[in-house]
């Protein structure tokens, strides 16, 4: 039975405080505290001061020895975000959608009253979902982070190709010369490596997606790649431009120097995702979402 929801919050979400406000009251009134995030005090005490006026607990990062699960309010942008932040805490994570398609998160607004009965009832699943564990040095310093999707290097603004070398474990897969690669998830095989050419993979199949994007040649093709090995992604420019440019998840995160590389493993620690029983299942709801798309 859960007993605290920590809140995480898309702040640029129209109607947030109102959708947050409301399931703040539900909760209390279910005996659930609603804990907050201490980076969006200052902006509940002025959007919902009534509701803040209340004893409320705020921390800095989730505590698992008191948080029971997170609620996400946003889109799946906001999922994103929380995962890759909140990963390592191993705290099961519900997200209730404000965007459009809503892919990972599993309630609508409409929906949280229910949603609420059923958490307390005990009438729900966890759904694991792998995570991709990336780390760089550059420069002296080690960049590291979790990615829910994707990891990708890119040509960015440039108009020219790159070229990059990709390794599983210490056997070099192929030399490409493309707008850049694409290292997807299992979760991440419905986003920019779809877009990209890439297979569809069902969520519960530990892989990883290795993907070029609008390679050079016919021969280079997507591959799925066992996530038991560690993926290396390697610049490999004969005439080094500006440009080249790392993203996880779609954020920007450094322009990268010829031969320097990324390493990317599977996370220890995967994706928690509350599932509640419905009649649908990973088919139905990616038909749904992937005709919502082509509007």
């Amino acid at each position: 039975m859960i007993r605290r929801v920590m809140f995480s919050l898309n702040r640029n979400k129209q109607d947030i405080y109102e959708t947050v406000a409301s399931c703040a009251v539900q909760c209390r009134r279910k005996n659930v505290e609603p804990v907050f995030f201490e980076e969006d005090v200052e902006q509940l005490r002025e959007n919902l001061p009534e509701l803040m006026a209340q004893p409320y607990c705020a921390l800095r990062v989730p505590d698992p020895e008191q948080i029971d699960m997170i609620f996400v309010f946003g889109g799946d942008g906001t999922m994103l975000r929380a995962l890759s932040t909140n990963v390592e805490y191993d705290i099961p994570m519900l997200g209730i959608n404000l965007g459009r398609l809503g892919f990972l998160l599993e309630t609508e607004v409409g929906e949280l009253s229910q949603a609420l009965d059923m958490l307390c009832a005990g009438e729900y699943d966890i759904e694991r979902r792998l995570m991709l564990r990336v780390q760089m040095e550059q420069g002296g310093r080690t960049i590291s982070a979790y990615a829910t999707n994707e990891v990708s290097i890119s040509r960015a603004l440039s108009q020219r190709m790159i070229a990059l070398d990709a390794y599983v474990g210490r056997t070099l897969v192929e030399h490409y010369i493309a707008d850049g690669v694409v290292l997807a998830s299992p979760t991440g095989s419905t986003g920019y490596s779809l877009s990209a050419g890439g297979p569809i993979v069902c969520p519960d199949v530990p892989c990883f997606v290795l993907n070029p994007i609008c390679p050079h040649t016919l021969q280079s093709r997507p591959i799925v790649l066992s996530c038991r090995e560690p993926v290396t992604l390697c610049v490999n420019m004969k005439e080094m431009r500006e440009g080249i440019q790392l993203s996880i998840d779609g954020q920007a995160v450094c322009q990268m120097h010829n031969q320097e590389r990324v390493v990317v493993t599977r996370s220890e620690h995967d994706g928690l995702l509350v599932r509640f029983p419905k009649e649908r299942n990973f088919f139905s709801l990616l038909k749904e979402k992937l005709s919502q798309w082509s509007l």
